[in-house]
């Protein structure tokens, strides 16, 4: 009977590595447990919040340990190899992900098998194929999953107090329901839209734009949560919290309804209207967070956002009337931002009125139509320094610096310098403080025990 153990990183450039869940561990996990059942010893080797350089000491020998590669995680996931290779050389290590999907050639070197694409049918045929000593380089499987097919991740490979916790409902105006027990979920996969600064491109070819799960396999994992850990609120983590099309949303919104549970996601600014932002409320919505990215409409073209100004403006109308909380994300330094960004910005924060706002410096990613063609976007040059990935800045970390560099002279014409665009951040971050917007301050109230002494 192998043992297998699939590694979660420590996550160390995060406030709180545990607010999110990892679910294509949790995921995977399960498919190989309904799968071969007591014929596998299945175990998660969760690092979060383990210092990197004593990690090993939290590690179980393993005959497999299984790796989801994300950029920033990287260099931690490759020295994690070394350490356990070491450690215990007859190991073997499979990874998937999405920077397996874009660096296949470097990922192999590093490991022994690489599972690209949807991994539930290929890790099947991995373990089978290392039970019968033939386990191949790649497993690349051509046709999306059903995501409907397989059960929904099993939460007992992690702690009951990992999964249900307090201060995830962390709301502006309706503080009291931070007491709520609470978890993350997630009911889709994929994405229909193309952004270039974040689409994944390799690890979406071939595959259809957004799989949700059928509301009432929704319905059943709610319920599921709500018996066995006592969840009282669930945050939506899909990129797209409920389908774009009519009769796909309202059916997935009234099977939520039907749960008695309270919820927050994010949706896009063209898939709210009216009767969806009413429904939404009625199904428990508290609040919904849009990536409206820039308030400069050249720049929302150039990065292929396929929104518009106004309809950001009014879905934002909407959703207030609606009494659900409004929480907009924007980016600073994308291409073709004219000198006044900063002035249009908070222009556009005071006109609309959101309750959260969550700033974010640009960075460049792998897998991205801006990474794979920087000079179509005015790029000079992109830093691989993987680490210097994260969206997100604060927490008393130094001024930040962006991995790339535009040209002078654009395809829209000059450039704002590197200073120039961090100085814009923080202006805009140092007023969504002033004003009470900042996203920041919210999460870092939202410690579950932030209230007991630690050297107690």
């Amino acid at each position: 009977m192998p043992k297998i153990g699939f590694i979660f990183p420590s996550s160390h450039y995060l406030h709180d590595p545990f607010r999110g869940v990892p679910f294509t561990h949790l995921q995977i996990l399960t498919v190989l447990d309904e799968y071969f059942g007591s014929g596998v010893d299945l175990r998660l080797i969760d690092l979060r919040g383990i210092r990197r350089e004593f990690s090993i000491y939290h590690i179980s020998e393993c005959d497999i340990y299984l790796y989801s590669l994300y950029t920033l995680d990287f260099e931690e996931q490759k020295a994690l190899v070394t350490t356990i290779r070491r450690q215990y050389p007859k190991a073997t290590h499979i990874a998937g992900g999405p920077h397996a999907n874009e660096f296949p050639e470097e990922s192999s070197k590093i490991f022994d098998s690489l599972i690209l694409r949807d991994g539930e049918r290929m890790i099947i045929q991995a373990v089978k194929d290392f039970n019968d000593r033939r386990l191949q380089r790649i497993y690349n499987d051509p046709k999306a999953v059903d995501i409907n097919v397989y059960p929904h991740p099993d939460r007992k490979f992690l702690p009951a107090s990992v999964t249900a916790r307090r201060k995830m409902m962390t709301l502006k105006k309706k503080p009291d329901l931070s007491n709520l027990i609470s978890t993350n979920t997630i009911f889709s996969r994929g994405c229909p839209f193309r952004c270039h600064f974040c689409a994944i491109l390799k690890a979406r070819e071939g595959m259809p734009g957004t799989r949700f799960r059928k509301p009432s396999l929704i319905e059943g994992e709610i319920e599921y949560l709500k018996r066995d850990y006592g969840i009282q609120g669930i945050v939506l983590l899909d990129e797209i919290a409920f389908p774009l099309k009519h009769a796909n949303a309202i059916a997935e919104l009234e099977a939520i309804g039907r749960t008695n549970i309270v919820w927050r996601g994010q949706c896009r600014v063209d898939g709210i209207n009216p009767e969806i932002a009413s429904l939404a409320r009625q199904s428990g919505c508290l609040a919904l967070g849009l990536g409206v990215e820039s308030v400069w409409q050249p720049s929302l073209d150039i990065i292929n956002k396929r929104i518009s100004i106004e309809r950001a403006r009014e879905t934002i109308r909407i959703l207030k009337a609606n009494d659900i909380e409004v929480r907009l994300y924007l980016i600073m330094g994308l291409p073709g931002e004219p000198e006044n960004i900063l002035d249009l910005t908070l222009d556009f924060i005071k006109e609309t009125q959101p309750d959260i706002v969550s700033a974010s410096l640009f960075t460049i990613r792998p897998g991205t139509e801006i990474f794979r063609y920087p000079e179509k976007f005015g790029i000079n040059k992109i830093s691989t320094d993987w680490s210097n990935t994260m969206h997100l800045h604060g927490y008393d970390r130094p001024r930040p610096r962006l991995n790339f560099e535009y040209f002078e002279n654009t395809p829209w014409g000059k450039s704002l310098t590197a200073d120039q665009i961090v100085d814009n951040y923080l202006g805009l971050a140092d007023a969504l403080d002033r004003n009470n917007l900042s996203s920041e301050a919210l999460n870092q109230s939202a410690l579950p025990f932030d209230d007991i002494n630690p050297l107690v």
